[in-house]
C-alpha cells in the first residue's frame, strides 16, 4: 500500500467527537492501477490536500479504521474488494456513510450512481473538473 504523507488540515476535525481520536486526512484514493493512484493523488496533493491511497475496497476498510477523510475518490473495477462491494461494506458502518464518495469509473456514469455514491465522473478524470469536486467537498486547503 502505497501513500503520501498525511498533514492534517487545519480545522480538519471530525464530524463526532468518537472521530477526534482518528487521524484527520482529506482525501482517500482508492485505485488499482498504481499509475493513475498516484496521478490522482499528485493532483488533490499540489492542491494543498493531505492524501492517502489505497489499492482495493479491502484495503481502503482497513484505512478507515484509523483514518477519517474529508472525501474518497473510488474506482468501481478492483481486485480483491471493487467499489460496489466497498459500498455495501460502508453501509454497516454509519459513521462511514457520512463520507462524501465520488465514483471515477470508465463506464457510463449513470449506472454508478446505483451503487450509492455522492458523485461519479467518468475516466480520464480532467484535473479541473477532480478538483472543484474536492473542493466542494473538503472545502479550501488553506
Amino acid at each position: 500500500m502505497s501513500h503520501s504523507q498525511c498533514v492534517p488540515r487545519e480545522g480538519d476535525a471530525g464530524a463526532t467527537r468518537q472521530q477526534d481520536a482518528l487521524e484527520p486526512v482529506s482525501v482517500l484514493v482508492v485505485e488499482d492501477e498504481q499509475d493513475t493512484r498516484d496521478l490522482l493523488a499528485l493532483v488533490v496533493s499540489k492542491a494543498g490536500y493531505s492524501v492517502r491511497t489505497a489499492e482495493n475496497g479491502q484495503q481502503a476498510l482497513e484505512m478507515l479504521q484509523t483514518v477519517r477523510p474529508s472525501l474518497i475518490l473510488l474506482d468501481v473495477q478492483m481486485p480483491v474488494m471493487d467499489g460496489a462491494e466497498f459500498r455495501q461494506a460502508m453501509r454497516r458502518d454509519r459513521s462511514l456513510l457520512k463520507i462524501p464518495t465520488v465514483v471515477l469509473t470508465g463506464a457510463a456514469v449513470e449506472p454508478m450512481l446505483d451503487i450509492a455514491v455522492d458523485e461519479a465522473l467518468r475516466k480520464p478524470v480532467k484535473s479541473a473538473d477532480l478538483l472543484a469536486i474536492v473542493r466542494r467537498h473538503c472545502g479550501d486547503p488553506h
